[in-house]
C-alpha cells in the first residue's frame, strides 16, 4: 500500500485530505514568540491581527530532519511506501529535511518530489499521485509520471499590497513607496521553482483580479477537462464568489475548487491575495 503525504503548505480542502486519505506535516509559524503550527491552531485573521498591532511579519519555518523521520515513519505503520510532495526546493529548506529523513529511514520506503511550488500547485500534484496509487500504479511508476508533470503546473498569484512583501524583504522601499502610493498590484508566478515578479496592474482590486485570471489563462493555456484550484486571502465572500463565477463562466475546467490560503503562504502575500493553479497543455 502506498501512502502520499505533504506538508501543510498544499493548503488542501479537509474534504479531499480524507477522501485520499493524505496525510500532513504542519509547518512553523512564528508570531514574535509565540509558535503555532500551519493548519492547526493559527488562522490568517489572527496573522493580519498581529501584523497591524505590531507592524512585525510572521516567521514561517520548516519541520526538522527528526520531525520528517517521525512523520515518515508514523505513515508507514499503514502503508508499505510513502510519496511525499511538499514544498519547493527553491522556497524553503523542507525538501532538503525531507529528503535527508528518506535516507536515513532508507530501503526504498520514502520518495520525495520537489515540486518546485508552493499552495495548492502542490496539492495539484499530490492528488495526482493520489489518484494514481488508488489506481494501483507502482511508487517508482508514481514518482517518475509526477516529477515529469512538477513543470506543466501554474502558479501564480496577484497581490492587493506590498506592505508583506516589503516587510518581507522582497521588494524595496522605493518600489513600496511608489507602488502603494500608485495602487500597484503585482503578479507573482512561480517559474522553475523560484517565486518570480512577473507583471503589475493598476486599479480597483475587483477589476485586478479579473484581468489576472484572463492574463494567467492566456499566457498559460489550461490542460483540456482538467482542474483547478482558486486561493485566496480575499476578506469580502461576496467577492469571492464573483470570481469564482467568472472562472466558471468561462467552462475551461471540469472542476474548480475554492481555498484560503493557509497561515504560512499568508503570512508571506497579505490579506486580498488571488492565486490559480491548474496543469498547462
Amino acid at each position: 500500500m502506498i501512502r502520499v503525504t505533504t506538508d501543510s503548505t498544499s493548503d488542501l480542502p479537509k474534504e479531499l485530505l480524507e477522501k485520499h486519505n493524505i496525510k500532513v506535516l504542519p509547518l512553523y509559524v512564528m508570531l514574535g514568540d509565540e509558535e503555532y503550527l500551519d493548519g492547526v491552531n493559527i488562522g490568517e485573521e489572527k496573522i493580519f491581527e498581529f501584523v497591524k498591532e505590531t507592524n512585525i511579519l510572521p516567521k514561517t519555518a520548516a519541520r526538522s530532519i527528526a520531525e520528517y523521520v517521525d512523520f515518515f515513519n508514523n505513515a508507514l505503520k499503514e502503508a508499505d511506501v510513502v510519496i511525499h510532495i511538499g514544498l519547493g526546493a527553491e522556497i524553503s529548506s523542507s525538501y532538503r529535511n525531507a529528503m535527508l529523513a528518506a535516507d536515513e529511514i532508507g530501503e526504498d520506503k520514502v520518495f520525495v518530489i520537489d515540486s518546485k511550488s508552493l499552495c495548492n500547485g502542490i496539492g495539484i500534484l499530490v492528488l495526482a499521485a493520489c489518484e494514481m496509487a488508488e489506481s494501483g500504479a507502482d511508487a517508482k511508476t508514481i514518482t517518475s509520471y509526477i516529477e515529469k508533470l512538477v513543470d506543466k503546473v501554474q502558479t501564480s498569484f496577484v497581490v492587493e499590497k506590498l506592505d508583506y512583501l516589503f516587510k518581507g524583504g522582497r521588494c524595496s522601499k522605493f518600489s513600496f513607496s511608489v507602488g502603494s502610493l500608485l495602487a500597484i498590484r503585482p503578479k507573482l508566478e512561480v517559474l522553475d521553482g523560484k517565486i518570480v515578479n512577473t507583471g503589475k496592474d493598476m486599479g480597483p482590486m475587483k477589476m485586478v483580479y479579473k484581468k489576472f485570471i484572463d492574463d494567467m489563462l492566456k499566457k498559460h493555456p489550461c490542460m483540456d477537462d482538467g482542474v483547478c484550484f482558486l486561493a485566496n486571502t480575499i476578506k469580502n465572500d461576496a467577492i469571492n464568489d464573483e470570481l469564482y463565477e467568472y472562472l466558471n463562466n468561462k467552462n475551461v475546467f471540469r472542476k474548480i475548487y475554492r481555498t484560503k490560503a493557509g497561515s504560512v503562504i499568508t503570512s508571506h502575500c497579505g490579506p486580498g491575495t488571488l492565486g490559480i493553479f491548474y496543469i498547462e497543455k
